[in-house]
């Protein structure tokens, strides 16, 4: 990889932090405020990923169901890792037992 692409893909990735950093502290707000059912949250977050992927898709000239199903299982492996995670952090340390 070439010192441009390197400097190219850092800034991309601090992009999608950001990004990813504005929607969870959107949603923890609105978990905070309580009044709303935490499932409605998700809810509304998926629709709004499938409503940005197929805009995405038409912007681009992508097909609609590759990028939709691409989408799918990148917030399915997401969401695994984060269990896996959650479950990790859940588990007794050696001596606390």
């Amino acid at each position: 990889m070439v010192m441009g692409e390197k400097t190219e893909r850092e800034k991309l990735r601090a992009q999608l932090q950001a990004a990813s950093e504005a929607f969870q502290g959107t949603a923890g707000r609105l978990l905070r405020e309580g009044g709303m059912a935490p499932q409605l949250i998700v809810l509304a977050a998926a629709q709004v990923v499938g409503e940005l992927g197929a805009a995405m898709a038409r912007a681009e000239g992508l097909d609609v169901e590759t990028t939709l199903g691409e989408l799918a299982d990148l917030m399915r492996q997401t969401g695994r890792d984060f269990h896996e995670m959650l479950q990790a952090e859940a588990l007794p340390t050696a001596g606390n037992a």
